[in-house]
């Protein structure tokens, strides 16, 4: 047999001045094919196209300074400006995993823009492109809802199941923005053109706005409210977060509705002890409002530590040190993996066949104590929550609420008499659905954490997830239970983050985000007790520190092996 032609090709990469080289050697060995003339004038010809190919390829990668979208001279003077805003910028993304690559990339006028990213690095986008360093932008529908960029022109660079006509318009109307530019240009680049017709022509569908208020919201607008430097002006700006919501616009019955949930949520808040008679904040109020992304979870947090369960938690190794066990870490961690590192698996996730224990990746139940006292509180809220919906059903829509939600049709079974009678009988049933009256149900099952928004009068806009209730399970729409994912509790112990995205199913990218967010709760609540905390060498007050130093310390090891020249 004939032995082929071998063609080594060793390809370099040099950064110089910026620019990338590349460094070609071919090596080219022929066995002498006696006998086949044609055959080695075959490969000869082959091979010289190889050869040319790399040199075409050569010139192609070889990017000159002129190559660029941006003004380069114009970016390195302000970046080197004392004081300045990009200046800044930069240094806060220089310790980031794509602080280097975002940098190298803005000097070409070039950025990305995605949900993956910290939010460091999307405000480095986002200034570079209104400031016009950075000219083109290549992004995921992130960059189409709430981000103020706007350009000349917008191209759709794939067709994509979410690609609709809201997405489409929010992503276009960012081209021709009114006030800079008179004429916006928009391209579709491998889209078929039936999809770019309905596109263009299709109606927008009906915005709704959602329900604004939470009670950490309303704790919030109070801590605004009452150390405003200008009382006037923060009572109107509280104000104005109540009245101008989408969800109230042409509706007064949103409108009340919002008003008796303010007032609930005032009622709540100054029941658990987080304002005064006066509506002025007291102790705790802080630190549920810096946790307020993890509504229940802040205000379950308060009610564990003013029962003392966490000074009964954290017992130092012996009598007067400040250095805690193991067992004791890990245990709070637990509670805290409970309270807000809330990351769910799929009910199916029980069932599957794994090549490891579901013990190492589902997150254990909270102690003993913790979890009695976590029942008691959302008892005590269900039941506030259900004299408020009892109160709200006065403002119901009877006439809606007797029709069926998708046919619209309103008609009573006349024939049978248990069900007129179910469908116009009051007692005990003011602030269920009359058609859940068929199926025997009551009142009091709003307070069942199963069954409440099943059960819910439709048309009053609120339901279980407005009450600030935390329970240990949650269900799929088939009724299983859906585990939580142990991923915070595990790299504690273990500090590994190789294995953890092999057992939790998510990315590099996704868990660093969360433990970096799970990172920055624990110091919030560190620095907020010490704040709190007269007494600097109280047990939880030193537990929380030693646990976010030790939780800290492992995140940036591993963030400094994944990138060791990019320390945080």
């Amino acid at each position: 047999m004939t032995s082929l032609t071998k063609l080594d090709v060793h390809v370099e990469k040099e950064a110089k001045s910026g620019l990338v080289e590349l460094h070609v050697r071919v090596n080219i060995g022929i066995k002498k094919d006696q006998g086949k003339p044609r055959k080695l004038a075959r490969k000869l010809s082959y091979e010289a196209e190889y050869i040319n190919f790399l040199k075409n390829l050569k010139e192609i990668l070889e990017i000159s300074e002129d190559r660029t979208y941006a003004d380069v001279n114009a970016l390195h003077t302000e970046i080197m400006k004392n004081g300045s805003t990009l200046n800044k910028v930069f240094q806060r993304v220089q310790s980031t995993r794509k602080g280097e690559e975002l940098k190298a990339l803005a000097q070409r006028g070039i950025g990305y823009y995605h949900d993956s990213m910290y939010f460091k690095e999307k405000e480095l986008v986002e200034i570079l492109f209104m400031k016009g360093f950075i000219r083109v932008v290549t992004a995921t529908g992130t960059l189409a809802l709430g981000i103020h960029m706007p350009c000349k022109s917008v191209v759709f660079a794939q067709d994509s199941v979410y690609l609709d006509a809201l997405n489409y318009r929010q992503m276009s109307g960012r081209a021709g923005r009114r006030g800079q530019d008179l004429l916006g240009n928009v391209y579709f680049f491998d889209i078929p053109l039936p999809k770019i017709k309905r596109l263009i022509t299709s109606n927008v569908p009906e915005l709704r706005g959602q329900f604004p208020l939470s009670i950490t919201l309303v704790l919030r607008l109070m801590l605004l409210a009452s150390k405003g430097g200008d009382p006037e002006d923060a009572t109107a700006k509280v104000l104005s977060v109540l009245k101008h919501s989408l969800l109230t616009f042409k509706r007064q019955r949103a409108l009340d509705i919002l008003k008796l949930y303010f007032l609930f949520s005032l009622q709540f808040l100054v029941k658990e002890g987080y304002l005064d008679q006066e509506g002025k904040p007291m102790k705790f109020a802080e630190l549920v409002s810096h946790l307020h992304g993890h509504e229940p979870s802040n205000f379950v947090f308060v009610s564990f530590l003013m029962k003392g369960l966490f000074h009964n938690l954290c017992q130092p190794t012996s009598k007067g040190s400040q250095q805690f066990s193991q067992d004791v870490m890990e245990k709070l961690m637990l509670v805290l993996a409970n309270l807000f590192g809330r990351n769910y698996f799929p009910a199916k996730f029980r069932d599957a066949n794994l090549s490891f224990s579901q013990s190492e990746v589902i997150l254990g139940e909270l102690p003993e104590d913790f979890k009695a006292a976590l029942n008691e509180y959302n008892l005590k809220v269900t039941k506030d929550f259900a004299s408020f919906l009892l109160f709200a059903s006065k403002l119901a829509n009877v006439k809606n609420e007797s029709q069926l939600p998708l046919s619209r049709i309103s008609k009573k079974c006349e024939d049978s008499q248990l069900v007129s009678h179910l469908m116009s009988c009051k007692e005990g049933r003011i602030a269920i659905s009359p058609f859940v009256c068929l199926s025997g149900n009551t009142d009091d099952d709003l307070l069942r954490p199963e069954m409440i928004n099943q059960v819910i009068l439709r048309t009053i806009g609120v339901n279980g997830t407005q009450a600030p209730m935390l329970w240990t399970q949650k269900l799929d729409n088939r009724g299983r239970r859906m585990p939580l994912n142990a991923y915070a509790l595990n790299f504690y112990k273990h500090g590994c983050l190789t294995r953890l995205g092999q057992t939790s199913g998510k990315t590099r990218g996704k868990l660093l985000k969360l433990l970096k967010d799970f990172a920055f709760n624990i110091q919030d609540i560190s620095d907020s007790l010490s704040e709190l905390c007269e007494d600097e060498h109280d047990n939880v007050v030193l537990a929380f520190k030693q646990l976010s130093q030790s939780f800290y310390e492992k995140l940036q090891q591993v963030q400094t092996q994944m990138h060791p020249h990019h320390l945080r």
